[in-house]
Formats: structure tokens, C-alpha cells, sequence
């Protein structure tokens, strides 16, 4: 089989492993190989199409546990800074109150030497 002509007084096309038992054309014969090329293509395209968007909800899904990870770490952060905060100034209070206890007239001269010195500042403003 040599040329077309040949090929169309078999009345049978043989492709591979397949061939058709009643007479076509060639023409049928191409286009019925288009169709099957636009099934292939159309069914590859779907295949894409739906491992992009597994994919994007992939990185999606992942991104959000990602800000979650970090919003969790960041407030556990704030509240370790904030109680080691709140601690510090307890203990300067509990110091200032200690020394307040100990030395009274100290702490009442200083107060009122404060209390003059901001009083001169506020008279000049």
C-alpha cells in the first residue's frame, strides 16, 4: 500500500492495533482521528484545570496555617512581654513601698522636693 488509491480499494484502514471493519474514507477516517485528538486535548485541559486549583488551594490552606502559626507565636509573645512587664513594675513598686517604709522622712523630703521643683517649672511655662 503504496498511495492512497491503494489504500482506498481495501476499503479498511489499519492503525495500530485497531482498524475498522467497514469501508470509510479517508476523510471520515481524519476527521474521526480530530475528534479523538479533541477528546484527548479536552480531557488533558480538565486534568490541568484541576490539579491547578488543588494546587492553589494547597498553597491557600497552607498560607493560612502559616498566619495562624504566627498569630498564635506573636500573641504568646505579647502575653510572656506584657506579664514580664506587669511583673517588673510589681516588684519596682513593692521596692519603692519597701524603701518608703523604711526611710519615711527620706521619702517625704524627696516627694516634696518634686512637688517644688515642678511647681517652679509650671510658673515659668
Amino acid at each position: 500500500m503504496s498511495s492512497i488509491h491503494e489504500m482506498q480499494k481495501t476499503d479498511t484502514l489499519v492503525e495500530g492495533p485497531q482498524s475498522y471493519d467497514k469501508p470509510s474514507t479517508l476523510g471520515t477516517q481524519v476527521q474521526h482521528i480530530g475528534t479523538q485528538v479533541k477528546e484527548t486535548v479536552q480531557a488533558a485541559g480538565t486534568q490541568v484545570k484541576e490539579t491547578a486549583q488543588d494546587v492553589g488551594t494547597y498553597v491557600k490552606e497552607t498560607a493560612q496555617d502559616m498566619g495562624t502559626q504566627v498569630k498564635e507565636t506573636v500573641q504568646a509573645a505579647g502575653t510572656r512581654v506584657y506579664e514580664q512587664g506587669r511583673e517588673s513594675l510589681q516588684d519596682l513598686n513593692r521596692t519603692i513601698e519597701g524603701q518608703i517604709r523604711q526611710r519615711p522622712l527620706q521619702a517625704l523630703l524627696v516627694a516634696g522636693g518634686i512637688g517644688v521643683l515642678l511647681g517652679f517649672l509650671w510658673q515659668r511655662n
